[in-house]
């Protein structure tokens, strides 16, 4: 799961210490989602607003605090976006993060 997010994560040409970053917002991320409180991937989180809402927030909130400053914000949206659209993806098909 944590190379799965690290590989949605990184970007085309990084120095050793912004993959350094990227594994780590990729590590931290997964904690959050997982075992972090309040919970937010709750049962069938997918299929309400207000829980996708709350989960799209710490994504957002988590990659905010963990990526390097180089990922600029049309960077930062696009790499929360595809982060939160693999996490609906897997929820929906009961695979990952469906909780």
């Amino acid at each position: 799961d944590e190379l799965e997010l690290f590989d949605l994560l990184k970007k085309e040409k990084m120095t050793q210490a912004e993959e350094l970053a990227v594994k780590l917002a990729a590590k931290k991320l997964l904690e959050r989602l997982k075992v972090g409180t309040p919970r937010v991937l709750v049962q069938d989180w997918f299929k309400d607003n207000q829980s996708k809402k709350q989960v799209r927030s710490t994504v957002e909130a988590v990659l905010n605090e963990e990526l390097p400053e180089t990922y600029d914000r049309s960077i930062f949206t696009d790499k929360c976006n595809q982060v939160f659209e693999l996490m609906i993806d897997y929820a929906s098909h009961g695979r990952k993060w469906a909780a």
